[in-house]
């Protein structure tokens, strides 16, 4: 019992816990959101401020630059001792700052007039011509073009207009200068903050610089980083920073600035797990409070869980014992002075364990009657399972006669087999004796005629049983159907009164048969149809082609076949003539089987019946495909 209570117990003491600190859990949480909001717009706003101080020392570097040749312009426009800057002007500029790589004099339409260049220099700012044109000819302002890396180093493109003389408005041509940014990299590198990662991409999304870049510039392409700042771009939008879930599931802080004359973007990121963990210092710095919340909360639960489970204790346990006397002794019934009886839900429990209680005792009463009724099924069973053995028996026996009858047709066929050459000794006899003495009394020529039939009538049983029991492989071969049928017909010997007649398609088609068995069953149905008519009709054998098979029948003029026969014909010795084994149609069926065809009869309306066979086309006429 005192492991039951302290179950009790302890799920109450949960409870009570979940109660208690649930109103805490929510308030915490609803400060923790609020902090993080606070939190998140004041790093996003030093994110800014960071890039924006980050622009303006690019902007700064690059003015610098602009001044420089803007100055060195005007010097030489009325103060160079010539109307018009020369080669010699432009070399001494690029021999004396060694950050210059190419300097191009253009003409204001846009057509070099001359320039300097190293020669390791692959400067070519023909993609750029027209907006160079549009700023410094048009506009009259410097121009800062794209960012290109040749042999891991970085170098800006600038353009600046010429005028002859420092007053003149009009533009008389264009000096473009490639610039390598080695000291741009140098400054952006130590402006870079150790917390935060930084990185700058030109105009049209060229790398230029990151924090860590070796001389502070991106001098390999670095398509991964390349690949996530776009994606940075296109999750901000226009906004100039937020929180970003990105495919990958990690979630950044990112903000940014443009540097307006160079249209440059300056992007500063860091891990938005940095909102996490100054919250949790900002914690543990109030982690007494924590404490002395948390032991009042226990208080609370485990004084209270006492009082709560105490009414519950005492019921439960009596009512524990009661269930443990009714499963230990037979013929105990639990009454209501055993038990405790509150007015609460404990009661009710009580009260449906004594009804239960009564309830299994009148279902058990229930349950032996039930078995005596079960043992007097169980007789009747075992009765029934007599019977359906006694027929099992009889079905046994049924199916050791038919293995006997398979084991007489099988000594038919040897017997039948040692017929045949008595037969044929006494055949040969016969004619022997025709040859040498022809007989002249009529009985004796009616004696040898009545011989001649029986032998050839004993032979014709003989064949019908050695083709039925006989089984060898068969012997394929291609035959073409119509020229097969039309020889069969010619070669039947049909009697007198017998007319024979063929209804071939006229589409032949070839099969790949054993000509000897299809023979013999065709024959047979012939020979069939012949009886069924009594030697007066006639007999029809046709075809019908279809797409993959095709149908040969034979038809008769005879009284056709009774629905009861249908089936029975078929089976082996069953025969409705005086004379005859019964297995001519046993043959064919065995022979349509073994060519793997189907079999069908049915009768004519117009009088007799129609055997017809179903047999796949092997080929067509004029097809070249077999098979």
């Amino acid at each position: 019992m005192s492991q039951k209570t302290g179950r009790l117990f302890s799920r109450a003491i949960l409870a009570l816990s979940v109660v208690s600190a649930l109103p805490v859990l929510l308030i915490g949480w609803h400060v923790l959101r609020v902090d993080n909001r606070v939190l998140q717009n004041e790093i996003l706003d030093k994110q800014r401020t960071v890039a924006g101080q980050i622009a303006s020392v690019l902007s700064e570097e690059i003015s610098r630059k602009a001044q420089f040749f803007s100055v060195f312009t005007d010097l030489h426009t009325d103060f160079g001792g010539h109307p018009f800057i020369d080669k010699e002007d432009i070399d001494y500029l690029r021999i004396k700052n060694p950050e210059i790589t190419h300097i191009s004099v253009l003409n204001n339409k846009g057509r070099q007039l001359f320039y300097s260049s190293e020669e390791s220099s692959r400067f070519s700012y023909a993609s750029e011509l027209d907006n160079i044109l549009h700023a410094c000819v048009a506009q009259g302002k410097d121009y800062v073009g794209s960012v290109n890396r040749v042999n891991g180093q970085l170098y800006a493109l600038m353009a600046f207009p010429l005028r002859r003389h420092l007053r003149d408005v009009k533009i008389t041509g264009v000096l473009v200068v490639e610039m390598n940014l080695a000291t741009l990299g140098s400054a952006l590198q130590e402006s870079y903050p150790e917390d935060l990662f930084v990185a700058v991409t030109s105009a049209d999304g060229s790398l230029i610089s990151y924090s860590g870049a070796e001389g502070g510039l991106a001098l390999e392409e670095n398509l991964p980083l390349r690949a996530r700042l776009q994606r940075w771009q296109q999750a901000l939008d226009t906004r100039n920073g937020a929180r970003l879930e990105l495919p990958d599931g990690q979630a950044v802080l990112v903000s940014r600035a443009q540097v307006p004359v160079m249209r440059w973007t300056v992007y500063v990121q860091q891990p938005a797990d940095t909102i996490r963990r100054l919250l949790l210092e900002s914690t543990f710095h109030s982690l007494w409070d924590v404490l002395v919340i948390l032991l009042v909360m226990i208080a609370f639960v485990l004084l209270t869980g006492y009082f709560v489970i105490s009414p519950i204790v005492r019921p439960v346990r009596r009512l524990q014992e009661a269930a443990v006397k009714l499963e230990q002794e037979e013929d105990y019934m639990p009454q209501e002075q055993d038990l405790i009886i509150p007015r609460n839900e404990i009661g009710q429990l009580a009260r449906v364990f004594l009804h239960m209680a009564q309830v299994l005792r009148d279902r058990k009463n229930a349950l032996v009657c039930a078995q005596q009724e079960l043992a007097g099924m169980n007789k009747e069973l075992e009765l029934r399972v007599q019977q359906r053995t006694a027929e099992l028996k009889a079905a046994t026996d049924e199916l050791v006669k038919t293995e006997r009858l398979a084991a007489i047709g099988q000594m038919a066929s040897i017997i039948s087999h040692e017929i045949r050459n008595p037969l044929a000794v006494i055949s040969n006899a016969t004619r022997l004796i025709k040859t040498i003495e022809p007989p002249k009394d009529a009985k004796l020529i009616k004696q040898f005629s009545i011989i001649e039939a029986e032998i050839k009538q004993a032979n014709s049983i003989i064949s019908e049983v050695l083709g039925f029991a006989r089984s060898r492989d068969m012997i394929l071969s291609t035959i073409d159907l119509n020229s097969y049928l039309h020889d069969l017909l010619l070669s039947f010997p049909a009697s007198s009164g017998i007319r024979l007649q063929e209804k071939l398609d006229p589409e032949s088609v070839h099969l790949k048969i054993d000509a000897e068995e299809m023979k013999q069953a065709v024959r047979n149905l012939i020979s069939n149809a012949c009886e069924a008519m009594q030697g007066q009709g006639t007999v029809t054998l046709g075809t019908r082609v279809g797409k993959k098979v095709v149908c040969i029948y034979v038809a008769d003029e005879g009284p056709g076949v009774p629905d009861a026969l249908k089936e029975k014909i078929f089976s082996p010795f069953f025969t409705t003539k005086a004379r005859g084994t019964g297995l001519g149609l046993a043959v064919v069926r065995k022979a349509v089987g073994r060519h793997k065809g189907k079999m069908f009869i049915h009768n004519r309306a117009t009088g007799g019946a129609v055997f017809e066979i179903y047999l796949t086309i092997y080929r067509k006429t004029g097809d070249t495909r077999y098979g």
